[in-house]
């Protein structure tokens, strides 16, 4: 096994596991259990972010995405091409609204805002955005790596 389905299946498996994790960060809300569920939030979206990171090196030293599937007949089709790009806006849409929800509300909570304001209503609302989007991510980038790497 050559070392780029090692590094794809290593950020798939990321990419999966990601949406549960933050469900798991969430079940400390209810439990008031705020700062654990901050540190798992920002731990997350910080291993991720250096996933994504690593992952466009990794494309701009192998030569662009194209020399990393060159061999698949399946990458040159319009159904790869629409995925792939629905898959990067809807993954760079959610890890943006992620980044500033967890900063700008982790502020809030450092500020010690009360649980019972607008902040929090909107940070609910966004949450949920946040975890509609990371299963979207996980979804489309198996959709994607799977026949372009895998098959």
């Amino acid at each position: 096994m050559n070392f780029t389905i090692i590094f794809i299946t290593s950020l798939l498996f990321l990419a999966v596991l990601t949406p549960f994790i933050a469900l798991y960060a969430i079940s400390f809300i209810k439990k008031k259990n705020y700062p654990k569920h901050i540190k798992i939030q920002k731990t997350l979206f910080w291993i991720c972010i250096a996933a994504v990171f690593l992952l466009e090196l990794y494309i701009r030293i192998s030569g662009g995405s194209g020399s990393l599937v060159k061999d698949n007949a399946y990458t040159s089709t319009s159904f790869f091409k629409f995925t792939l790009i629905a898959h990067i806006i809807g993954a760079s849409l959610t890890y943006v609204i992620w980044g500033i929800s967890l900063f700008w509300f982790n502020n809030k909570y450092k500020k010690g805002i009360s649980r019972e304001n607008n902040y929090n209503k909107i940070h609910k609302k966004l949450g949920y955005f946040i975890i509609i989007g990371l299963f979207y991510t996980a979804i489309s980038a198996l959709v994607v790596c799977i026949p372009a790497f895998f098959m």
